[in-house]
């Protein structure tokens, strides 16, 4: 737990929740997370950019816990994250939607640079995340699959429902990757309402 928390505390985030999931799969069997120290469950979900966060959160009208959960699926908080499909950042975009997301935002001579900078790469990911859920009509579930699925999988999958039930959508999801990325973000989610204190956020 020291060596997490002084890796945190150098910017070396993955590493440090690296460290802290492995005390926390040590914990007794059926010792739930909920159930670990706070310091331990702050360290396994850490907010190394809660002020930018909670600021682009406002700004587009996201539940920045989700937002949260998102990052820290998507790259760990590691800005340098790149990945073999060439998305990187934070928020782990490919260039032509960063391109597409600059500039609705007004960002101009947008270079993929750009997405090593923990400002954008948030700002980016609120404001996609936001549009996700404007077509989605507010859903978070089919949000988050289709920020790791694409849009017209998402409502691929969503036409196969009969409920909004979003135990049903994992049972319709049939990408095995976008099933347990879909899951951990939820829960993520909720244990960063638990454990943050975040102001409340109109949201559309």
């Amino acid at each position: 737990l020291a060596a997490s928390s002084f890796l945190l505390e150098a910017g070396e985030t993955s590493a440090a929740m690296a460290l802290a999931e492995r005390v926390g799969g040590a914990a007794p069997r059926g010792l739930g997370e909920s159930q670990w120290p706070l310091v331990l469950r702050r360290l396994v979900l850490p907010l190394p950019y809660r002020e930018r966060l909670l600021a682009a959160a406002t700004r587009h009208r996201v539940d920045p816990a989700l937002l949260a959960a998102i990052l820290r699926e998507e790259s760990r908080f590691d800005p340098r994250a790149f990945s073999p499909a060439a998305a990187r950042g934070l928020g782990q975009f490919v260039l032509p939607t960063a391109r597409r997301l600059a500039a609705q935002l007004g960002l101009t001579d947008f270079a993929a640079s750009a997405l090593d900078r923990p400002e954008v790469a948030i700002e980016l990911a609120a404001a996609h995340l936001a549009e996700l859920l404007e077509r989605f009509e507010g859903r978070p579930e089919l949000a988050v699959a289709a920020y790791n699925a694409g849009e017209p999988q998402a409502e691929a999958w969503a036409r196969t429902c009969r409920t909004a039930e979003t135990a049903e959508l994992l049972s319709r999801v049939s990408f095995r990757e976008t099933r347990g990325y879909l899951a951990r973000v939820l829960e993520a989610r909720g244990r960063y309402r638990e454990i943050a204190d975040w102001p409340s956020i109109p949201t559309p």
